[in-house]
């Protein structure tokens, strides 16, 4: 007769870790289709073969890192790897970079995501930092000029950084940015060359509502992260008298505007609902996701970092043991210290939005740029895939 003992409570979940992963696997993937479509209508076929070479290049390159390191800690390769799930962090890598980027960069930052982000912690559970923004972190830090020049064009969070301090103060110089891009329905549906799966802030939120309901995701996380960008900047645009656009009153579209403009999105649904980075509880998640929410709107508006999406998060995961310290014990006796800090970041972000309107000037006549006029596809690309 076989016993077996578990510590009590015995309340099992209906999700398996590998249900979890292959529902998250299904939406990624379905980001990917989106792009390949959309690189593969407006441009052509090669940019839809150079997409499929990236999302391989980083596949394969974190199933050789995982087979080296099941082999050096001497453990059997099929189990680790089936329970490893790599491949999540190497689609998420992926989509976070541009079709520009040379398949040797993206090879090396999926060394460190894999290597470095996961393996050295213990592998799969037991990582501090979200893999895949680590890999993104080396991108930004090493390869920034490492690019095959298919799309040369400013992305539109450089754009509204560099040439309009994200505070375009009128109708016309917020529509000579939007212009560039195809207005707001543009930026929404991701039609328009950037990281490859952040652009599509509408095919985003319909797979996130979905792995939600499905429960592979937390819906407190990409609620109140978004919930709080929107808040603090409706009140930035409040404080710095933004007028209204085509009827529509400032502390409504400039919200907007930061949702559909980077990678917020994206980040919200794929990287800050990471269970493993993330804290445990429902209330230590809820100020995880609102202190990543802080940090993005600061670093947009006063730091060198245009997105401000990526070194939130990894920034947060920094805290995270913080957090799960603070608020560990019965969830019931500790709900005043939840309330009180809640309270405590709520001011921070208030204070952070006052802080960004009385020092940013807002931009109030048009502008003319280099990178406001460096929009050029060519035709072709022959020769131009770097292998």
């Amino acid at each position: 007769m076989k016993f077996n003992f578990h510590v009590s409570p015995n309340i099992k979940g209906k999700q398996s870790t590998q249900h979890i992963m292959r529902d998250l696997t299904i939406g990624l993937m379905i980001i990917f289709a989106c792009a390949c479509a959309y690189y593969a209508t407006a441009y052509g076929m090669e940019y839809l073969l150079q997409a499929v070479l990236l999302l391989v290049c980083s596949l394969v390159t974190t199933l050789v890192c995982e087979v080296i390191f099941a082999k050096a800690t001497k453990q059997p390769i099929k189990p680790f790897l089936a329970h490893s799930f790599g491949w999540v962090t190497a689609i998420i890598l992926t989509l976070m970079c541009p079709i520009t980027i040379t398949p040797y960069a993206l090879i090396i930052a999926t060394v460190f995501a894999i290597v470095v982000g996961r393996l050295l912690f213990g592998g799969f559970g037991q990582n501090i930092f979200n893999p895949a923004g680590v890999g993104r972190a080396v991108i930004f830090a090493a390869f920034t000029g490492a690019t095959t020049d298919l799309v040369t064009s400013a992305t539109p969070t450089a754009l509204i950084a560099g040439d309009y301090h994200w505070l375009p103060a009128t109708p016309e110089v917020l529509e000579s940015f939007l212009e560039q891009f195809g207005g707001f329905g543009s930026l929404a549906m991701g039609t328009y060359a950037g990281a490859m799966g952040e652009t599509f802030t509408i095919a985003i939120l319909l797979v996130g509502l979905v792995l939600a309901l499905r429960h592979v995701i937390d819906w407190r996380v990409p609620v109140v992260y978004l919930g709080g960008i929107a808040v603090m900047t409706a009140v930035i645009a409040l404080m710095a008298g933004l007028e209204s656009y085509n009827g529509i009153p400032a502390f409504l579209w400039y919200p907007a505007l930061h949702l559909v403009t980077g990678g917020v999105v994206f980040g919200a649904v794929f990287m800050l609902t990471d269970p493993v980075t993330n804290p445990t509880s429902a209330a230590g998640r809820v100020l995880f996701a609102l202190g990543a929410a802080i940090l993005t709107v600061l670093f947009r508006m006063k730091a060198n970092l245009p997105e401000g999406c990526l070194y939130s998060i990894l920034l947060m995961n920094m805290f995270t043991p913080m957090i799960e310290s603070a608020l560990d014990g019965n969830q019931l006796k500790i709900r005043k210290k939840v309330y009180i800090s809640f309270a405590c970041f709520c001011l921070c972000a208030l204070g952070v939005s006052f802080f960004a309107a009385q020092t940013i000037e807002p931009v109030t006549t048009l502008k003319t740029s280099s990178s406001a006029t460096a929009y050029v596809v060519p035709e072709t690309m022959e020769g131009e895939v770097a292998l």
